[in-house]
């Protein structure tokens, strides 16, 4: 009884010690063949390459290029967005020309109405390249406007990238109303698409936005006018300067010194350094610092001299940004018998001539 126990494990064991041999050998085999895949793969993306510089260059002959979409359609695709970022003008509408021609451009616009979302993403980011191509603007409209609507996250910043490369104003606008509506990630990735459109949308989309009424909205506005860091001519920065809402508050006084001076703004920075809430008074004194306020002199030397130590380096830092008189000021309260003071000065006073 005990034999025929014994001699049965040994089988199982014996039987289980092969399938385990075999699924290695499976695995080794498997691992050779991806590995021989991708050395092919990688050795005619060079090849692939070279013929389209060869073409960009001004070589009329597709026959290679023909033959490659015949054969390996997944390099000629990898190959041609690898040029993504290096060309431009006449080259990158060349080249678009030549997906137009192959049937790229069509197959991507297939591949975005997968239901493989990785496909999906894929496609739409392969169709950012080529949107600003007139021509294939005409093909990819209808598609893009789908995408900004897509079930995932990805697909939908992809289109929207694909929509400002357009360079269509509607288009434009669309990206900038869904984007004021995105997590915190996706409005700093789109605010670099929008920059270049920022006098634009100043004129239409953010006035639409203000009348909306929404904080969430108000907010996320105001947070791509900050990134943006260049002048605008933001409508209704004075209401927003002294808005309820804290959060907008302090984001309209970030950008206060990007928008167009005025005798409304300088007050509304001016009111603010006499704010109870330490982080409402460090805004408006780095406002007035940017500015270069002169008026704002008198109450910052004050908040050095009897604030705490956050609101002291805050009016210290914005005095060091108004030269002369702030420089002068600094160099006196670095004598004050407040240690609080004289450290906030010369600390301000020491980067300030660093940074000269």
């Amino acid at each position: 009884m005990i034999r025929t126990e014994l001699s049965l494990v040994t089988i199982v064991l014996s039987g289980f010690g092969l399938w385990v041999l075999g699924m290695f050998a499976l695995s080794m085999l498997r691992g050779f063949a991806w590995r021989k895949q991708r050395l092919a793969h990688h050795s005619n993306l060079p090849a692939i390459r070279e013929v389209l510089i060869d073409y960009l260059s001004g070589n009329e002959d597709r026959t290679r290029l023909r033959e490659f979409l015949q054969t390996v359609p997944d390099q000629l695709a990898e190959a041609f967005m690898s040029f993504e970022g290096t060309v431009a003008g006449s080259a990158r509408d060349r080249l678009c020309d030549l997906g137009l021609e192959l049937a790229l451009i069509h197959q991507w616009c297939e591949e975005s109405r997968s239901r493989n979302v990785q496909q999906r993403r894929t496609a739409y980011w392969r169709l950012a390249f080529v949107c600003s191509y007139e021509p294939c603007r005409r093909i990819t409209s209808d598609i893009l406007m789908r995408g900004i609507n897509d079930s995932d996250e990805e697909v939908r910043l992809a289109a929207s990238r694909a929509m400002v490369y357009t360079g269509a104003p509607d288009d434009v606008e669309r990206v900038f109303e869904y984007a004021v509506s995105q997590n915190p990630l996706n409005r700093i990735l789109l605010s670099e698409e929008l920059r270049p459109y920022a006098a634009v949308l100043c004129e239409r989309a953010i006035p639409k936005v203000l009348k909306s009424g929404d904080p969430s909205s108000t907010v996320g506005m105001l947070q791509m006018v900050a990134a943006w860091e260049r002048a605008v001519a933001l409508p209704g920065i004075g209401t927003l300067l002294r808005s309820d809402n804290r959060q907008i508050r302090l984001l309209a006084l970030q950008v206060a010194p990007l928008v167009q001076d005025s005798p409304e703004v300088r007050k509304a920075i001016l009111d603010a350094l006499a704010d109870a809430d330490s982080e409402i008074f460090a805004a408006a004194a780095g406002a007035a610092g940017r500015l270069r306020l002169e008026a704002a002199l008198p109450d910052l030397a004050r908040l050095l001299r009897t604030g705490d130590s956050h609101r002291a380096r805050a009016a210290a830092a914005a005095l060091g940004s108004i030269p002369p008189k702030g420089l002068v000021a600094l160099q006196e309260l670095t004598a004050s018998p407040s240690t609080t003071t004289a450290v906030a000065a010369a600390e301000a006073l020491s980067r300030t001539r660093g940074q000269r």
